[in-house]
C-alpha cells in the first residue's frame, strides 16, 4: 500500500474516533509519556498540540510541563514543509488556525530556538515498532527532526502500529513511541 493510501485509511479510521475514547487514551499516553525518564531529565519539551480529528491530545503533557517548570516549544506550520518555534507558556496563548490546527499565538508566544529542546514530541499518522513514522505528508517534521538531536517520542494509539512503512531516505525515525497501552523502546 502506498503512503498516501495507508495515509487515507489511518486518518479516516482515526477521525472516527467518538471524543471520549479519544480522551481516554490521551490520558493513558500523557500518563505513559511523563513517565518516562526521558521526559523527567528534560528540561525544555518541544510538542505540537493535538487538535485534529482523533488525533493524540497533547494538552496534558504541556500542562505537566508547564507545572513541573519546565519550558515548552510549540510549532506553527508555515509554508514550504517549514515549522516555526514559539515558546508556550499558558494553553491560553493557543490560536486556531485555518487548517484546525492550535498553534501559539505569533503575538503572546515569543520565538524560541528548537535546538533548545532535550525531547520532541512528534505526531504521527502511523508508527512501526522499530521507529519508523508516517506523517502528514507535507514533510514538516521530517525536515525538522533531521536537524536537531534531541529525544524523539511519537504518541500513537495502538491501532496505527502497522507491521511495515514505506520509507524514503528522508524519513526520520522516533526513539520512544508511546501508545495508550505501552511505551516502546525503538532504537
Amino acid at each position: 500500500m502506498s503512503k498516501a493510501d495507508l495515509r487515507r485509511r489511518l486518518r479516516r479510521t482515526r477521525g472516527a474516533l467518538s471524543e471520549d475514547l479519544v480522551d481516554g487514551w490521551s490520558a493513558a499516553i500523557s500518563a505513559r509519556l511523563t513517565a518516562l525518564d526521558a521526559w523527567k531529565q528534560a528540561s525544555t519539551i518541544h510538542s505540537y498540540v493535538g487538535a485534529l480529528p482523533g488525533e493524540v491530545l497533547t494538552e496534558r503533557p504541556i500542562e505537566c510541563a508547564l507545572v513541573q517548570r519546565k519550558r515548552v516549544i510549540s510549532p506553527r506550520v508555515r509554508p514550504h514543509g517549514q515549522l516555526e518555534h514559539r515558546e508556550l507558556s499558558d494553553l491560553s496563548k493557543l490560536a486556531d488556525t485555518a487548517f484546525g490546527l492550535r498553534e501559539p499565538d505569533p503575538e503572546r508566544c515569543p520565538p524560541l530556538a528548537p535546538g533548545l529542546a532535550d525531547l520532541i514530541i512528534v505526531p504521527g499518522v502511523a508508527f512501526t515498532v522499530d521507529g519508523s513514522r508516517l506523517g502528514m505528508g507535507g514533510g514538516y517534521y521530517d525536515l525538522f527532526l533531521a536537524q536537531h538531536a534531541a529525544t524523539r517520542v511519537g504518541l500513537s494509539y495502538e491501532m496505527q502500529l502497522v507491521e511495515a512503512l514505506p520509507v524514503a531516505a528522508h524519513d526520520q525515525s522516533m526513539d520512544w513511541i508511546v501508545t495508550e497501552l505501552r511505551v516502546i523502546r525503538c532504537r
